[in-house]
């Protein structure tokens, strides 16, 4: 299978790409990989989806973009004198199992993981064996809020967050993968929320970058639990004088395409009585880590000049950031620079070298901040605010104490406005250096955080695979076929701009697109019910990843990417009552009294997640999985017989929805329970009178997964069932 790196991506860097094989093409779980230049190039796989007979029907791959460039080749790998050889690197698992922790080695970085409930991810992080980073830490910070008579009470509690189990998913000679559950705090405290979290760290052969992927869960209580900070903190171990204490903020000026960094000392050589000589300042300022002889003018100035202990850059907006600056936390922060969209990158680093933290979708999944305290003691604390605490805590209350199904299309009377089990994902990478970073090398390590390589296979090549179902290639033989192909480029371009011009931003936004548009007020219907966010209504996931597979816009690819990463978190329950079922399009992502598996279901994500093997997206595709146990949950759908284990419920889209889920998880597990479960309902449908198109409510039973047919009801909804992804799902 032939791939190439999109256009517009980083091109160094590890690379994870999925491939897609017929039915009996790719037996075992090894395959080769060979650049443009036909040269083997080390590759790690895991098998993400197998066909019903065993054979490999999807694999996710890791490899070195350096050593890959433009193109590669895949293959499975053939056994025996004489034939192709495998290019799976034959060095040690970059992790070892120890007694009370994992040991991590890349041959640059080194790391200690625990295997046992632990308050932090890792410790004791160290480039070529010197000091780097002692704990990385989740950080939370929740406002409080009570009410006593008309005086409203804040306090806020900052948790630090607790692992309580580990496991090693991946472990090869190119990568490593732990995924870690926790919460911020153990149990059920005085009735108050635990804040669940799960996080990935990467760690990859030869290289001194870690990648995180950071999932908060919403379990508090909207009326009174406020997210006021959330995030992830490093504690870096410095080395050095004030003077040799440096901070690095990329910002968004450039020069010759290159990054241009806010950079200064904890103390800045700059000083008038005594003088010093301008090439003090100079040298500090290109990074130069000096040692000034005690008793020397330096060292006499360094003494008598402001100490900066604290530096913060905050994205309060997707269009501003502001840089402060303070000596001590008694004492006020002054303004250092404003300015629009910060990359979000941030370099901390002593005599020994530091840390550069860099976040992906920044400014685009706002309110981010970096900031660094402590930064003249020994343990700098560095932390990547993927929610900052320098602006209003977010509210997940609904926008009103009713719901009006008559008028704003929400459907029920009452709200049902729960956020109780929704997620959201962020990510960063960490990269220790052992000097003061360039303004160059910011750029590139922001460059690889935000725009990763990604290798994606011709559109010829996944349509010959039926991978995805059945879809068309670009056709403009006639007339009516290029005019669709330009609509199809007009109404992609469209959303992709509107993103943009409607600043479709914020942490719990980015990645969704609105339902309707009001022509007369000129704006999108974003304060009216269920016209306004779209949460994947109509399946806007199917069409974009549709469109990409047929172009291979990187630019679609993006919006996709998005769109994937917050429908699959911030749309749907995580856990609780509702557990793998989604809340239909409304002012608030989790504001409508529909709740709807349709939302949810596992075929919006299956494209990002076989095609990027991306390890997140699977846990909340499993999450989907037993959508259909947790219908009798969900107050409208009337319960029927003993138990009350019977819903009515439609064959689309809800019993498709299932399907899909079903589907997803019997490829990847091969569990013939899901199996079974699409088999008994595919039954049940032949057996009705009209098929496809009978009912289309049924009475579902949870615990037998039979449809039970009730007769023909033209109230129900009937286009339902071919609109949200449900021929795409029985046809595949």
């Amino acid at each position: 299978m032939r791939l190439h790196n999109l256009e517009n991506r980083s091109k160094q860097g590890y690379a994870s790409f999925g491939s897609v094989w017929d039915k009996g093409e790719a037996k075992e779980g090894e395959f080769v990989l060979t650049n443009g230049e036909g040269k083997p190039i080390p590759l790690q796989t895991r098998i993400t989806a197998r066909w019903p007979d065993g054979s490999v029907k999807w694999a996710a791959h890791t490899a070195d973009a350096g050593l890959m460039g433009d193109a590669v080749t895949v293959e499975p790998a053939l056994e025996g004198p004489g034939e192709a050889p495998c290019s799976a690197p034959r060095g040690k698992p970059l992790a070892r199992e120890e007694k009370d922790c994992y040991l991590v080695d890349t041959a640059m970085l080194s790391a200690r993981i625990p295997r046992a409930e632990a308050a932090f991810l890792a410790e004791d992080l160290r480039l070529d064996g010197k000091d780097g980073i002692s704990k990385i830490i989740p950080a939370l910070v929740i406002e409080n809020r009570k009410s006593k008579g008309d005086t409203v009470y804040i306090e806020d509690a900052s948790y630090q967050g607790r692992v309580h189990s580990v496991s090693l998913e991946e472990n090869g000679p190119l990568l490593c993968v732990f995924r870690f559950e926790g919460t911020h705090c153990k149990g059920e405290v005085d009735g108050r929320a635990s804040w669940p979290f799960t996080a990935r760290l990467y760690f990859y052969a030869q290289s001194s970058q870690i990648r995180c992927v950071y999932t908060f869960f919403y379990d508090g209580n909207e009326e009174r639990d406020f997210l006021k900070g959330m995030g992830l903190r490093f504690d870096t171990w410095l080395s050095g004088a004030p003077y040799q204490r440096h901070v690095k903020f990329l910002t968004d000026n450039t020069k010759d395409g290159q990054g241009i960094c806010f950079h200064e000392a904890a103390v800045i050589m700059n000083c008038i009585n005594p003088k010093l000589p301008p090439q003090a300042l100079e040298d500090q300022m290109a990074g130069v880590v000096k040692t000034y002889p005690e008793g020397s003018v330096e060292d006499l100035a360094a003494l008598d000049l402001p100490v900066w202990n604290r530096y913060s850059l905050c994205q309060d907006s997707p269009d501003h950031f502001l840089i402060r600056k303070q000596t001590e936390d008694a004492y006020c922060a002054i303004d250092c620079m404003h300015g629009k969209r910060a990359p979000g990158s941030m370099a901390v680093s002593g005599a020994n070298g530091g840390i550069v933290v860099a976040l992906k979708d920044f400014w685009q999944k706002y309110p981010g901040g970096l900031e660094v305290s402590n930064l003249n003691g020994d343990r700098a604390l560095c932390t990547a605010w993927f929610y900052s605490p320098e602006v209003s805590a977010f509210d997940f209350r609904h926008y009103a104490a009713r719901s009006y199904p008559a008028s704003s299309y929400e459907g029920f009377p009452y709200t049902g406005a729960s956020p109780y089990g929704i997620g959201v994902t962020s990510e960063c990478t960490i990269t220790l250096t052992g000097s003061v970073p360039s303004d160059t090398a910011m750029t590139e390590i922001m460059r690889r955080t935000r725009k990763p390589p990604v290798y994606i296979g011709t559109p010829e090549e996944y349509h010959r695979k039926r991978a995805f179902g059945f879809w068309s290639l670009k056709k403009t033989d006639t007339e009516v076929e290029s005019w669709l192909e330009e609509q199809l480029e007009k109404i992609a371009g469209f959303y992709i701009q509107e993103v943009e011009n409607r600043s479709w931003y914020g942490l719990f936004d980015y990645g969704d697109v609105m339902h309707t548009y009001d022509g007369i007020r000129h704006c999108w219907r974003y304060d009216m019910g269920g016209f306004a966010w779209q949460n994947t209504e109509l399946a806007p996931t199917y069409w974009l990843w549709l469109y990409f597979l047929r172009t291979r816009r990187e630019d679609v690819f993006t919006l996709a990417e998005a769109m994937s990463r917050h429908c699959s978190e911030v749309d749907f329950y995580h856990f609780g009552p509702m557990k793998g079922i989604g809340s239909r399009h409304n002012v608030r992502h989790w504001g409508c009294s529909c709740k709807e598996p349709r939302i949810s279901m596992a075929g919006h994500h299956r494209f990002y997640y076989y095609l990027s093997g991306d390890h997140r997206i699977g846990d909340c595709m499993a999450d989907a999985k037993d959508a259909d146990k947790s219908m009798i949950n969900v107050p409208y759908y009337i319960r029927h017989g003993p138990g009350e284990n019977r819903t009515s419920l439609r064959a689309g889209p809800d019993w498709a929805s299932f399907v899909s889920n079903w589907m997803t998880e019997y490829e990847r597990t091969l569990d013939a329970g899901y199996r079974q479960k699409i088999e008994t309902g595919i039954k049940d449908v032949n057996a009705a009178p009209l098929g496809l198109v009978s009912g289309p409510e049924y009475i579902y039973d949870a615990e037998s997964s039979h449809l039970i047919y009730q007769g023909e009801n033209d109230e129900a909804g009937m286009h339902l069932a071919i609109c949200m992804g449900e021929p795409q799902v029985w046809l595949e």
